[in-house]
């Protein structure tokens, strides 16, 4: 079986504030030299279609994301990116109250769309 390089398996999980539970997969590659909260919301935003008015809502409703990630290149577990998930347990919440810095840019990157409407 031949590897693909970099390339992960993104299981999640979303709470809504005001929707229910749902879950997403999706194959994606990382790219190393993105931050935390960019590779976090560009996975996110792979599981919603951003052309579909409800959708956009739902993403914006989102209140906590718990994922998985499976990795054929264990070599990946050691980037500072893969470390700061493991230290989340995978798990990024985005209610006010909870949110750090990366989870509130996270946040702002979700609800970015809609400056982009506008």
């Amino acid at each position: 079986m031949t590897t693909r390089k970099n390339y992960m398996n993104a299981q999640a999980i979303f709470t809504f504030a005001n929707h229910e539970q749902e879950m997403g997969e999706q194959m994606f590659r990382l790219d190393v030299t993105e931050s935390e909260d960019k590779i976090i919301y560009n996975i996110i935003r792979s599981m919603f279609d951003m052309d579909n008015e409800d959708e956009r809502e739902m993403i914006s409703d989102i209140v906590k994301v718990s994922l998985c990630f499976s990795i054929e290149e264990e070599q990946l577990w050691e980037l500072p990116v893969m470390k700061a998930f493991l230290a989340r347990n995978g798990k990024y919440y985005f209610d006010e109250e909870q949110r750090d810095d990366v989870e509130a840019s996270i946040k702002e990157l979700l609800d970015s769309w809609k400056e982009e409407i506008v």
